[in-house]
């Protein structure tokens, strides 16, 4: 079981609804083509809240690990996936991306807003012991739900080395969970943080 996170940018000069029309498309034309790449959150930062790129995509695939980016280039390879890959190139820039290991199971998202955590481990912390911290986590805060915790593979993705993406009942829940990890320091230090919604739901 992997995880692959896309991490996205609209186009200078594209409008945003024409983004959300083909990015969605996309996205979604991806999934149902290949059905076992699963399209866990396809969120955009709302309210300016986080770092950039603004656009996350987190695929998760059950049967396989990094051996899929050959797969993934032969669909590109023999045009099998243009219908919805060229209109995104348009439209969008996949900025950067990762392959991670989930750390708990990943729960598709429903409705917004989601509160996202970007971590690096503390110095010899374990992934279970990062696993052991956020099944606490969640358990302590019962109306929230986490949709994904996962650790890059390696140095294959972005700084920092971890995710976790968080679904919130609404905004009054947001100071509870992002003051949670303000003076922690393990098993996992807290880089930086945004507030997402569905993509097409988001305040630019």
């Amino acid at each position: 079981m992997i995880v692959y996170i896309e991490y996205i940018s609209r186009r200078p000069g594209i409008s945003i609804e024409h983004f959300h029309a083909i990015a969605g498309a996309g996205q979604t034309g991806w999934a149902k083509q290949y059905g076992d790449d699963e399209l866990v959150l396809n969120l955009g930062r709302t309210w300016r809240i986080g770092p950039e790129p603004e656009y996350l995509a987190v695929w998760l695939n059950r049967k396989a690990g990094v051996e899929l980016l050959g797969e993934w280039e032969r669909a590109f390879r023999s045009g099998e996936a243009d219908a919805f890959e060229k209109p995104m190139e348009v439209v969008g820039r996949l900025d950067r991306a990762g392959f991670y290991r989930p750390l708990r199971e990943p729960v598709a998202g429903r409705v917004g807003p989601y509160y996202a955590e970007y971590l690096d481990f503390a110095p010899g912390a374990t992934p279970e012991e990062v696993s052991e911290f956020f099944d606490k986590r969640a358990a302590g805060h019962p109306e929230l739900r986490l949709h994904v915790v996962a650790d890059r593979i390696g140095h294959l993705g972005p700084d920092p080395r971890c995710i976790a993406v968080w679904g919130l009942p609404d905004y009054a829940h947001l100071d509870e969970i992002a003051s949670e990890l303000q003076d922690v320091t393990a098993p996992v230090v807290l880089r930086t943080a945004g507030v997402y919604a569905n993509l097409g739901e988001e305040i630019l």
